[in-house]
């Protein structure tokens, strides 16, 4: 039977509709880093953003100085080279560990906080009907804030299957279970795929089903965080699209034999 492991934020959820607040949040407190009207850095950011989707194959998100994912997938990402942008505008902040750690940790940490609920079709009826099913939730979000939210939905047998802060974005160099990276077509930079931590996670969940990878399915909406290092370990993976996910990534697990690409909740189904 396949172990099935899920993201959450953006694959259950609507990310558009739940980021707004988060959003709004982040660059209000970016307004008073660099000391100038909120008003002012929200138009500024306006423009940006647009900067960003134009040209989404130039802008991802930065981590310990390397691209990690792509910025235009979701509000959450969306932001993170908009507020380096910003810090850069202003002269703010030029210390590349000091704005890693306001930016990535203290910024998303409290705005993280005012997302509101907003899942995408059919979530609830999805996760209650997997009940009993070797099934877990690995999130970079908080444990804790997504539990509430399968609380929420009802998927109450779920609650304590969910791996939060599974850190999918951070790269070790030493790690050598897979090569150091990817080439995906349309994309010209490479697919970075040392996640040791993000590993670590899902080797666990396997030992402890008593799976091997080829038994695995991971279903995710970004690519490079959730997808590429199970793919190259010999997983099934399905991207959840919506409006911004980056063609590249759709057209390359369209042609791939173990990827699938998905437009709603209920097609996960047919691949269990």
């Amino acid at each position: 039977m396949t172990m099935l492991v899920l993201d959450f934020d953006g694959t259950m959820t609507d990310a558009e509709a739940e980021g707004g607040p988060y959003r709004l949040g982040y660059l209000q407190d970016l307004a008073l880093l660099v000391d100038r009207p909120a008003d002012e850095v929200l138009a500024l950011a306006e423009r940006l953003e647009g900067q960003v989707l134009a040209n989404p194959e130039q802008h991802g998100w930065l981590f310990g100085g390397s691209i990690v994912a792509p910025a235009s997938v979701d509000p959450y990402l969306r932001v993170m080279p908009v507020a380096r942008m910003l810090l850069d505008h202003f002269g703010v902040l030029e210390v590349p560990h000091e704005r890693e750690r306001v930016l990535d940790r203290i910024l998303y940490k409290y705005n993280y906080k005012k997302t509101l609920n907003v899942f995408r079709e059919g979530a609830g009826a999805f996760l209650r009907g997997l009940e009993g099913q070797a099934v877990y939730v690995v999130t970079n979000s908080h444990t804790d804030a997504v539990q509430e939210k399968l609380a929420d939905l009802g998927a109450d047998w779920l609650v304590p299957r969910v791996h939060g802060l599974a850190k999918k974005y951070v790269l070790e160099p030493g790690f050598s279970e897979v090569p150091e990276s990817m080439s995906l077509p349309g994309l010209g930079r490479p697919v970075l795929l040392r996640r040791g931590h993000y590993h670590r996670v899902l080797s666990q969940l396997l030992a402890d089903e008593g799976k091997a990878w080829s038994e695995l399915l991971v279903v995710g909406d970004i690519f490079e965080l959730d997808l590429c290092l199970p793919l190259q370990l010999g997983a099934r993976v399905g991207l959840m699209v919506n409006e911004f996910t980056p063609a590249y990534e759709v057209d390359f697990l369209r042609g791939h034999a173990r990827g699938y690409v998905l437009g709603g909740i209920p097609e996960i189904a047919g691949l269990l």
